[in-house]
Order: structure tokens, then sequence, then C-alpha cells
């Protein structure tokens, strides 16, 4: 799964000017930097310029969806989010147990930090 394209730096078009600038580059090469489209030696640069001198946030891609806390048929809690394309992630309470449900599959996953659920939140998204 392509996580890159999710991700971006953020900041203000005055920056992205300043660092077209520092940079001796376009504003369109500083913006494909910025969003991980472009990966070369400038690129970095540009990235790491962005967040360390100019207070650039690196952000990531959050999909939209319904989040409540229930309780299944199997007696256990979780937290579910129900996505638009009808796939459903449930994350149990207290545990690393995450299932991806989609259509009439279900896949069970370990998650033992947020960037993974992050990622299983953009897989479900994706489905």
């Amino acid at each position: 799964m392509d996580t890159a394209s999710k991700s971006y730096i953020e900041v203000t078009d005055e920056v992205q000017a300043k660092l077209a600038k520092v940079f001796n580059c376009t504003q369109k090469f500083v913006y494909m930097s910025l969003t991980y489209r472009k990966n070369t030696e400038l690129a970095r640069k540009i990235r790491y310029v962005a967040v360390a001198q100019y207070g650039g946030e690196p952000m990531r891609h959050c999909p939209e969806c319904e989040t409540l806390f229930t309780t299944e048929l199997d007696g256990k809690q979780y937290m579910r989010q129900s996505f638009k394309n009808g796939a459903v992630l449930l994350w149990q309470k207290g545990t690393c147990n995450v299932i991806v449900r989609f259509r009439d599959e279900e896949k069970h996953y370990e998650c033992k930090s947020m960037p993974d659920f992050s990622k299983l939140q953009l897989y479900a998204e994706s489905l």
C-alpha cells in the first residue's frame, strides 16, 4: 500500500515561495517535494528545511469515518470505524487486535502502534 502519497508537509504559500528562492527551484518543485511526489536529494533537503527552519508541520491524510465504541456480538468491546465504501474497522479494547471487514471478508491484524493503525485506516478506506 502506497502511503507516501498520503503524507505531506504543511507550510504557507509564503514559505513555499521562500523555499523556492533559497533552493533556486520552482514553486512547483517545492510543492512536489513537500507532497513526497519528488524524492531527490534536493527534495529531501527542502522537506528538512521546511520543518526545521520554517515551522512546517508533517501531516498525514486521515480518512473520514464514523467512530463508535461498541460491544459486538462476541461480547467484546471495540472501537468501530465505518467508512464510506462499506468497510468496517474494529479495534478490540485493551489489545492489539484489529479486524477489517469488507463485504463478506474479514481480515485480522496485530496493531502495535498508531502509525500501524493509520495504515490500516488507509487500507480500509481504499477497499
